[in-house]
């Protein structure tokens, strides 16, 4: 597993990562977790959680370009 040099989100060092994408910087963690398609009230919440990227569909939620 590569963890991103700029990134410190433990779920990069977890062979178990309960979630698909990382919430900071967006790559795939644990590519055995299924991609879901979310409701924007999921990613408004995730927003309010000050998280850049959806742990399940991988979309940027904050910040500037994707």
């Amino acid at each position: 597993m590569r963890m991103p040099v700029d990134c410190a989100n433990l779920n990069h060092r977890r062979g178990d990562a309960p979630v698909r994408f990382c919430p900071k910087c967006g790559e795939i963690v644990n590519a055995g977790v299924a991609a879901w398609q979310c409701a924007e009230a999921k990613h408004a919440a995730a927003r309010r959680n000050q998280d850049h990227y959806c742990v399940d569909c991988g979309q940027r939620l904050i910040g500037g370009t994707p």
